[in-house]
């Protein structure tokens, strides 16, 4: 028997209550500026504004292989010279110390994709069976009415994660860098930025401390 509509909101309902009480908050750190209102913090460090919060984008709701979790990061270039932060840029630590490091867009669509087949997908409708998927799949767009549904995770993976490009000077860059995490099972992370070219065995050039509320 298929999943009735009744029981899938039911499991929608679950998966978005469980994930709306953790809030990922920003602890101070030196001369840091904490926004409360969007819970980030921005750190000014020989010219270089570094803005982090924990992402909106919630990836927990499309795998079951493994929990991924998201920063944003907007950097803000106010120097007369290029700098460059690249995905190797980034370490984040949890309260054990327990080091991750980041994880790249593919392989973000890969653990998403594995078992998206039998789990809720963005944006919350999906496909209890593999069969439903096969025969959603052979409808035209253009020639259907029916609800159409390309891929079974988030299409923007690649458009909103950030660039490894240089900075040029009184340029900004924004973007998400992903973890491999379950920030539910922790009760607090520090991410570490480095410029590139800086040893990871050296100081960070930013941190940012967060708590996580439950």
């Amino acid at each position: 028997m298929k999943i009735s509509a009744f029981f899938m909101g039911m499991i929608v309902a679950t998966i978005l209550g469980g994930c709306s009480s953790l809030k990922v908050l920003p602890e101070q750190a030196g001369a840091g500026v904490i926004n409360t209102a969007e819970n980030s913090q921005a750190i000014d460090k020989d010219g270089v504004l570094i803005t982090v919060k924990a992402s909106d984008v919630d990836l927990r709701n499309y795998n079951l292989e493994g929990t991924v979790s998201a920063f944003s990061v907007l950097i803000d270039n106010r120097t007369d010279h290029e700098v460059s932060f690249g995905n190797d840029s980034f370490v984040l630590l949890d309260n054990d110390n327990r080091q991750y490091l980041p994880l790249t867009p593919e392989k973000v669509k890969e653990i998403l994709s594995k078992d998206s087949y039998y789990l809720i997908p963005y944006p919350y409708v999906g496909f209890y069976y593999l069969e439903d998927y096969e025969k959603s799949s052979s409808y035209n767009t253009f020639n259907s009415s029916a609800p159409y549904f390309y891929d079974l995770y988030p299409q923007d993976i690649y458009t909103k994660a950030l660039s490894g490009e240089s900075i040029i000077p009184k340029a900004k860059v924004a973007g998400l860098v992903y973890f491999k995490i379950d920030l539910s099972t922790v009760q607090g992370v520090k991410l570490l930025v480095f410029k590139k070219g800086t040893s990871r065995s050296a100081v960070p050039d930013f941190t940012f401390p967060f708590k996580i509320s439950k």
